[in-house]
């Protein structure tokens, strides 16, 4: 499969690369390491989301070529990144009619929706799925590609701390410095760069904090007036659940965003043995056994109560 994908990447002239709507560090850092790669080999290339990406990652180069998903692309290839499902990146399987649809994830949930589907969820980012496709097809891995690569692995392992980091992990981490990664640069940016507004919606958010189920449950949520007190968007709250899930005692924690009147996203994070993705994907949503989300109608209050009582086994 990785064979077949790299001729692809040689072979094709036009590409279009998609991935989920609300995109986190791997998503943005695999996309852009696929567009860097591509625009090297002398391609076409589109990079398209759902919503407009984080500023937080503006540090990378061509975040600007990010476009929001608008009419189909006369493209030979599309290619989706970190999607467990395609709904999240936007477009209908119509729009893949006629070309190469290529579908790279890491999610166990991942519905398999493309022609070619490289799942593995073993591996800690998508990033380190698209190093292994770059390395064994002998494709150069740029500064730059090597910039989004470690973004996307450091961000979806949390700075290397999460289950999913593995020895290999630390391996293609050591390759990518070795091509160049300031790797002091890229967590400044993403970790201890952060606008006073988002710290003060960090305060409010933090204010909301209870525990549920002897103190195994964490939930936290920011409602839209708490956005609009602190001049803040969606994108800033980003992370902000980690904080919950610090809680000692705590195996479990949720955050509950309000996107819209009656409409929250929510997002959960465990720290060992719990897999929240089963939750997920009893709402509709998905992901990993220990980060997962969803979105949900209804208030703050009641989706709060039906998040207690999900995870009324947490009380056994």
């Amino acid at each position: 499969m990785i064979e077949k994908i790299g001729e692809i990447l040689k072979e094709k002239k036009s590409f279009l690369i998609v991935s989920h709507k609300d995109p986190d560090g791997d998503a943005i850092g695999s996309s852009l390491a696929m567009y860097n790669v591509l625009k090297e080999l002398g391609k076409t290339v589109f990079i398209e989301n759902p919503t407009i990406p984080p500023k937080l990652y503006s540090f990378l180069e061509d975040y600007d070529k990010i476009q929001m998903v608008g009419n189909e692309k006369d493209v030979e290839v599309v290619i989706a990144l970190d999607s467990a499902d395609l709904g999240r990146c936007g477009i209908e399987r119509s729009y893949t009619e006629n070309k190469i649809f290529i579908n790279i994830d890491h999610h166990g949930t991942n519905t398999k929706f493309g022609d070619i589907n490289l799942i593995n969820p073993a591996a800690s980012a998508v990033g380190c799925i698209l190093w292994e496709i770059f390395t064994k097809n002998s494709i150069e891995i740029s500064k730059n590609t090597a910039d989004c690569l470690y973004t996307s692995i450091l961000t979806d392992t949390g700075s290397f701390r999460y289950l999913s980091t593995t020895p290999n992990t630390f391996r293609i981490a050591a390759y990518l410095l070795e091509k160049g990664v300031n790797p002091w640069f890229i967590s400044y940016n993403i970790y201890e760069s952060r606008k006073l507004s988002t710290l003060k919606l960090l305060g409010l958010t933090l204010n909301t904090l209870d525990v549920f189920h002897n103190n195994k449950l964490s939930i936290v949520y920011i409602s839209r007036d708490m956005f609009k007190k602190t001049n803040t968007k969606t994108e800033s709250s980003e992370g902000f659940v980690n904080f919950a899930r610090s809680v000692r005692g705590s195996e479990v924690a949720v955050l509950i965003r309000e996107d819209a009147p009656d409409k929250c996203k929510i997002s959960m994070r465990s720290k060992d043995k719990v897999d929240v993705s089963s939750i997920a994907l009893s709402f509709g949503g998905g992901g990993h056994k220990n980060a997962a989300g969803f979105e949900i109608e209804g208030s703050i209050p009641n989706v709060k109560e039906k998040i207690i009582n999900a995870f009324s086994f947490l009380s056994e």
